[in-house]
């Protein structure tokens, strides 16, 4: 038991992180909106401020239905029972989530390659 210290450091440190990545996160969304907000036009032909806004939509309303469904059943890990409904829904959101928007990004990358939405100028 005298590697408690350890594990407890090892927790700080992934909340640290966690904090960090989040903070990144939200200074990167913010920056990115106030920086597209001076353009109404597509920048050569890529309209990347109503792509960005759809994909922030996208991803609110992918993780409150997911939450939404997400299960409240209580599960046995190692021995222990995890009874608590929000950490429980929470963390189905959140591998529901990444997995419909890991699907989402995939499908725009085939049809990005594919060439299906270029538009033919002359």
């Amino acid at each position: 038991m005298g590697d408690s210290w350890m594990i407890d450091a090892l927790l700080y440190v992934v909340y640290l992180l966690l904090g960090v990545v989040t903070g990144l996160a939200v200074w990167s969304g913010l920056h990115g909106v106030r920086s597209h907000q001076k353009t109404k036009e597509p920048t050569r032909g890529v309209p990347a401020r109503a792509i960005a806004y759809g994909v922030a939509g996208l991803l609110a309303v992918v993780m409150l239905i997911t939450f939404l469904l997400g299960s409240s059943k209580p599960m046995l890990i190692n021995s222990q029972w995890f009874k608590d409904v929000l950490w429980l829904k929470l963390t189905d959101m959140f591998i529901y989530t990444a997995l419909v928007m890991l699907i989402v990004a995939a499908i725009g990358v085939v049809i990005g390659a594919s060439g299906m939405m270029r538009k033919v100028k002359r």
